[in-house]
């Protein structure tokens, strides 16, 4: 199957987030030892609740204002929410695959690298769940789903989805090559999905 220019893009974003996750996996250790209390009060409230933005109650929050907003685009938010959730689910299934520590159930005075505990996956204990993240494959999937039909807000959706992986990392939920990798799950999905999902929208608007 051939792939045209779009889908490209998405395969070459997935490999890119791929490879960071396994660069940062070398520094995982430092980057969960980060106290999170370091971080200026404004700036780690606005971490805290960006979970807001992955988060399945919030995404489901941020759909329903867009059907109820843009009444234009209605037809388009069943899109957004296969967009959104979709890789989420594939990380957490990829979660039954994997078995890794979170860092906030993990001595951090050891080596990062014995977090993983092996295959198969865990499916009774989050605590065992860490890799990859699905929290930040969601966000990262809103946010290409919305800058589909909304590309003038696109650095904004990019930050909110950073903020929301952030989230996850400085409050101990996910090592950050677990983000790095649910991102490039994002990416994979939106590879195949993305373009077939959003055709329609309108020269205008899908690029």
């Amino acid at each position: 199957m051939r792939c045209h220019s779009g889908q490209r893009l998405f395969i070459i974003g997935a490999s890119l987030w791929l490879l960071a996750a396994i660069a940062v996996y070398t520094v995982d250790g430092p980057f969960a030892r980060y106290d999170v209390n370091d971080v200026p009060g404004d700036l780690r409230r606005l971490v805290q609740h960006s979970e807001v933005f992955a988060h399945g109650l919030g995404v489901g929050m941020i759909i329903l204002t867009l059907w109820v907003l843009d009444r234009d685009r209605r037809q388009f938010v069943p899109r957004v929410a296969c967009l959104a959730f979709l890789p989420g689910i594939v990380a957490n299934t990829c979660k039954l695959l994997v078995t890794r520590h979170r860092p906030r159930d993990f001595d951090l005075e050891i080596p990062a690298s014995a977090s993983f505990v092996g295959i198969p996956g865990n499916i009774d204990l989050s605590e065992l769940q860490s890799f990859p993240s699905g929290h930040t494959a969601t966000a990262v999937g809103l946010a290409l789903a919305l800058s589909s039909l909304y590309p003038q807000g696109r650095g904004l959706f990019a930050l909110l989805a950073v903020l929301a992986a952030s989230q996850r990392v400085l409050f101990d939920a996910h090592f950050a090559s677990d983000t790095l990798a649910g991102a490039g799950l994002a990416f994979v999905v939106a590879a195949f999905l993305r373009d077939r999902l959003f055709w329609d929208v309108g020269p205008r608007v899908l690029r």
